[in-house]
């Protein structure tokens, strides 16, 4: 296989609300086909996966739920995911820092959970989705018990079980920390290789 590492700033993998950054659309639609077309590798879903750390947990899930038709696996780490009460009860300074860019500035409370948040929101996602289609995808999610959004991957966790989603989940001693994330690549790798078995 070959491992692609795209560096995606602060956009969170998203089409920001202001339409200046459109990360998404470039990944699926620009910088997917432009590494398929350069290596030599199998361009389809079976043969393709995507994984991530912290925000990059986010935007893997993100790619996998709303284009479940491309990927065999998604391998999210201490995926950056929240719930729409954290979403609200983050602090302004928080918020301005780390999501105004792609959701939008200024927002306070509730009224941060916009129409375009929603349609970028992992957890709004699945819980519309059709189902069929994201069973068509083979999760395995990886959270330190230390980790900071420990809580929002149980969260994530708990409405995958609801939705009858078939995922492995695991928890294990550590944080959000790249010694905790290296100890995850090899069983990360077993997974997706084994994803690409025919």
């Amino acid at each position: 296989m070959i491992i692609v590492m795209p560096d995606a700033g602060n956009s969170w993998y998203v089409n920001s609300a202001d339409g200046k950054v459109r990360y998404e659309d470039f990944f699926i639609n620009e910088f997917i086909p432009n590494i398929e077309r350069g290596f030599r590798i199998r361009a389809k879903k079976e043969y393709r996966a995507i994984a991530g750390l912290s925000m990059g947990g986010h935007g893997s899930l993100l790619m996998a739920t709303k284009h479940p038709e491309l990927f065999t696996a998604c391998v999210p780490l201490s995926a950056g995911v929240w719930t729409e009460d954290r979403a609200v009860e983050l602090d302004d300074k928080t918020w301005n820092y780390y999501f105004a860019q792609a959701y939008g500035k200024g927002l306070k409370g509730a009224d941060r959970l916009t129409d375009h948040y929603r349609q970028n929101s992992v957890m709004d996602i699945i819980k519309n989705a059709d189902v069929d289609e994201l069973k068509k995808v083979k999760f395995y999610i990886d959270c330190g018990d230390d980790d900071f959004l420990i809580n929002a991957n149980m969260a994530l966790h708990s409405l995958m079980l609801e939705k009858k989603i078939p995922h492995e989940f695991r928890v294990r001693d550590g944080a959000h920390t790249w010694d905790y994330w290296r100890t995850a690549l090899p069983e990360v790798l077993r997974f997706v290789g084994k994803s690409f078995w025919r």
